[in-house]
């Protein structure tokens, strides 16, 4: 028996023209212009997939799939829509009444991929494997498998999609999920660190330039915009990029089309957009930092990632991956963590999350030999604090190491690698903060990136709170 799809529309052109673009599929079709009459098919049928319209008389379109997800909640919902009703759609999506959320006017090749899915899998929703792998992911909380199950249907969206998470979490490699979940996997990935570029050429990196467009620019340049065309672009760190780009970066978001630098000529542009930030969208835009309109723009999507001391056996699930990892590649025969290793590992907050991990494990092994490492191996490379937890949110994500502290003021190291309690100055937080980030950024012959490396933050991090710091001076 042929599986029924049901399509939703009060405008007969566009249910015709959805008609003519599905009909090679393998399904029985059911066309309806009034949700009331469909919504009474599915009640007295079992359809495998509804896509409808969002704006229509007398019930929504995601009104129609919260009353059809009650009747049968395997049914797939996908819902179309031209206007931008970002709230309602959002609020829909994290229900779980809407599967797909697909853009007026839709790509043909888009539609059919999905609903080929669908049908291929005979309405089976992929949300409900539980693999401890998901695209290179290692997981096993149902923290990670809630996100690896909101990937699976944010994916599919073509609309932009925001990941926030703690420096560390695994935003690129989620990005990169999303990518390989929707329909544009065989197209290329572009993921680039907004805060590793060049102010100055910021705009040329971006969108590229042509031959004369500045001082240096012998010849013509694509940009990142260009080389993501039918793929996904991943911009992390979103949030270090300069107000006045952000307007352009609006306009590509609105219009889908951009400028190179130095050029009149409009290009199209068709790629998926990712963004990410360690810094929540709504502080950047309360300090200023970033653009309101911008902000709607880019969190259609949101995805939240947990930080891994609130992923409960993943860190053991990580650690045991890693150990055999870099035992295998250092010619190791490490294989396993003592159990006083394993109950550190648990107790410690890891500021620098998943990364901090990953490289811990890596120097243990290099720098040790035998069967087993133990707590003594590991906690040379990590600091530990029996209030660990509220220690780090007390320091703002940043945390260092016992035997690298640096002195209050930059100059020589306090007696025992730490100033006695009664050799400090009291500062405002602030003024401490300032203090510390510019002594490890001096003893790191101003390199911002080894600093952040030492103090366990991100580069944008250091950019943002040197920007703080010009305000309140």
């Amino acid at each position: 028996m042929k599986p029924t799809l049901v399509l939703v529309d009060d405008e007969e052109n566009i249910l015709d023209s959805l008609k003519r673009c599905l009909r090679a599929v393998d399904a029985h079709i059911e066309v309806f212009t009034s949700p009331i009459a469909a919504l009474e098919y599915c009640k007295s049928n079992v359809p495998t997939l509804v896509i409808s319209d969002q704006r229509m008389p007398l019930l929504q379109g995601s009104e129609l799939f919260k009353e059809i997800k009650q009747l049968d909640k395997d049914c797939q919902c996908f819902l179309l829509s031209a206007y931008h009703d970002f709230d309602d759609i959002t609020l829909a999506f994290n229900q779980g009444v809407i599967d797909r959320y697909i853009a007026k006017p839709w790509d043909i090749k888009e539609i059919r991929y999905h609903v080929d899915e669908v049908l291929k899998k005979g309405g089976e929703d992929s949300v409900n494997q539980r693999d401890k792998k998901f695209h290179n992911i290692i997981a096993q909380s149902n923290k990670m498998f809630e996100v690896f199950d909101y990937v699976r249907r944010a994916a599919s969206s073509n609309v932009p999609i925001f990941i926030h998470g703690e420096t560390g979490t695994g935003k690129e490699l989620i990005a990169k999920a999303c990518h390989l979940e929707s329909f544009r996997k065989d197209q290329g990935f572009i993921a680039v660190n907004c805060a590793n570029f060049s102010e100055t050429l910021m705009e040329s990196q971006l969108f590229g330039h042509k031959k004369g467009a500045f001082t240096g620019a012998v010849s013509d340049q694509a940009g990142l915009f260009s080389s993501a065309q039918g793929g996904t672009l991943f911009l992390d760190e979103v949030t270090t990029i300069p107000i006045a780009l952000q307007a352009k970066l609006l306009r590509v978001i609105q219009e889908r089309e951009y400028s190179p630098l130095g050029s009149h000529k409009l290009e199209k542009f068709d790629a998926q957009i990712v963004t990410a930030s360690s810094i929540a969208l709504e502080d950047a835009v309360e300090n200023g930092d970033f653009r309101e309109d911008l902000f709607y723009r880019l969190n259609v999507i949101y995805i939240q990632l947990p930080a891994l001391r609130e992923r409960g056996n993943d860190v053991e699930l990580i650690s045991d991956f890693y150990l055999k990892k870099f035992s295998k590649e250092s010619n190791k025969s490490i294989l396993k963590f003592s159990d006083d290793a394993k109950k550190l590992m648990h107790e410690y907050h890891w500021p620098g999350n998943i990364r901090q991990l990953e490289n811990l494990i890596h120097s243990s092994v290099i720098l040790n030999d035998g069967s087993e490492l133990t707590a003594n191996m590991l906690s040379s490379g990590i600091k530990i604090n029996k209030n660990s937890a509220a220690d780090f949110n007390r320091r703002q994500n940043y945390d260092f190491k016992e035997d690298s502290a640096v002195a209050p003021h930059g100059d020589e190291p306090a007696r025992g690698g730490r100033p006695q309690a009664e050799e400090l100055e009291i500062k405002p937080l602030w003024m401490m903060e300032k203090i510390f980030i510019e002594s490890a950024i001096n003893k790191c012959g101003g390199n911002v990136s080894k600093a952040a490396e030492l103090l366990e933050i991100s580069p944008s991090t250091i950019y943002r709170k040197q920007q703080s710091w010009q305000k309140q001076q």
